[in-house]
């Protein structure tokens, strides 16, 4: 509820009196679960949670597994799910950071600008990235032209995805992007979350986690 609420309340302020814009059904993520891309049939069970301790829900969206190798166009666009960054044993990676991001958001943008380096740092120390971006800069649900925009201009290196009907407002509203979820691969818990303009309390955490984890090895 609170995540139609918080969508249909930034469409109306995006719309100044125009119609809603639609959104394209091949935008939006399996809904059902049942595509390849959506499908994890060992991911924890719930109940499930928006807060520090709690389990991440398993959630899925269309975009671009790796944006630096593939067209941004329609036809490369596939079902990605937070699912599939689940490794319970921490084979490939430690960490996730869930990220959010708008067009109108000029935290986000600046935010983006040092994720890919952030990326490059930490990567090989267990860190991925996954990020969604679920508004235009009229606040209307984010269209396939914004997410090609967003990833061609931040030069985006990592799992990039669409929310248009905005999922992750279960977690945090629109207007308080962008939204940082610190998620333990292991388990899909959430360590930490972060709402708006936190970048050093996040790094931060995210470093100290690694460095934690590197020790206990």
């Amino acid at each position: 509820m609170k995540r139609v609420l918080t969508l249909v309340s930034a469409l109306l302020v995006g719309a100044c009196g125009t119609n809603r814009t639609e959104i394209p059904p091949e935008l939006l993520g399996d809904s059902t679960g049942k595509s390849a891309g959506c499908t994890t049939p060992d991911y924890p069970a719930g109940p499930y949670g928006d807060d520090a301790g709690a389990l991440a829900e398993n959630r899925c969206f269309r975009g671009f597994r790796a944006p630096q190798t593939t067209p941004h166009d329609a036809a490369a666009l596939e079902d990605i799910s937070l699912g599939s960054f689940y490794d319970p044993t921490g084979e490939t990676h430690e960490l996730v950071l869930l990220n959010t991001a708008a067009v109108w958001c000029s935290v986000c943008k600046s935010e983006h600008k040092t994720l890919p380096d952030r990326y490059a740092e930490l990567a090989p120390r267990g860190l991925v990235i996954l990020s969604a971006l679920f508004q235009n800069g009229q606040g209307g649900p984010a269209q396939l032209s914004d997410l090609t925009t967003w990833v061609e201009t931040f030069n985006v290196p990592f799992p990039m995805v669409l929310d248009p009907d905005y999922q992750l407002g279960d977690y945090a509203s629109a207007e308080t992007a962008p939204l940082n979820l610190v998620i333990d691969a292991r388990t899909m818990r959430i360590l930490a979350k972060f709402i708006g303009n936190q970048s050093e309390p996040l790094w931060t955490t995210i470093e100290d986690e690694l460095a934690r984890r590197e020790a206990s090895e």
